[in-house]
């Protein structure tokens, strides 16, 4: 842990030297890093800024060998803000906790999205709004125009590891399996 108490989730290990819970603005929106037990609080109030109706997606890594670099995309169409956030409340600790899994919600009428990647990042795009901006430092983060993140500390001397979480029984895989009945599909990339 750092001085500011930065933690890392289970499913990371980096060097976590200058780096805090914090966010930037960017041109769309918003960028931030956050400490293990603020994503998913975050996460929560975030979504519950989009507009209906919204998708869920997940980014998992095609084979057993995550260092490949290459991702499956999975959505679920037209949810509610409830059936976000009843995802969010049966998978968000598994979700958050993961190393390797990305994932997010977007809205099908304003294009803005919240994206959750590797290393605690977060990506919001919501031109214009604001609203985001009091989420993030409601959660406890602060704006900064230089953001650090565990990925400026990541080098040959001191690599960054994302690993994949079982918790309760469960991988984000069955994450996929469990909301097919529902409508979950792999995007096609072709």
């Amino acid at each position: 842990m750092s001085e500011e108490g930065f933690i890392l989730t289970q499913g990371v290990d980096a060097d976590i030297t200058g780096v805090r819970s914090a966010y930037t603005t960017t041109e769309g929106g918003y960028r931030a890093v956050m400490s293990a037990e603020k994503l998913l609080p975050a996460a929560k109030e975030l979504v519950g800024l989009l507009d209906e109706p919204v998708f869920f997606f997940l980014e998992l890594p095609e084979s057993d060998d995550e260092e490949d670099g290459e991702y499956g995309v999975y959505y679920l169409d037209n949810c509610t803000l409830p059936v976000a956030q009843a995802i969010l409340e049966r998978y968000g600790e598994l979700l958050t906790q993961d190393g390797i899994t990305r994932f997010g919600f977007g809205s099908h009428t304003t294009e803005e999205e919240v994206y959750f990647t590797d290393y605690q990042m977060a990506d919001i795009y919501c031109p214009g709004n604001t609203a985001a901006a009091k989420v993030l430092e409601k959660a406890g983060l602060e704006r900064t125009d230089s953001l650090v993140t565990l990925w400026d500390n990541i080098s040959e001397d001191a690599p960054g590891i994302c690993m994949r979480v079982e918790l309760n029984g469960e991988t984000t895989a069955d994450i996929v399996e469990n909301l097919r009945g529902e409508g979950m599909y792999k995007a096609d990339n072709s």
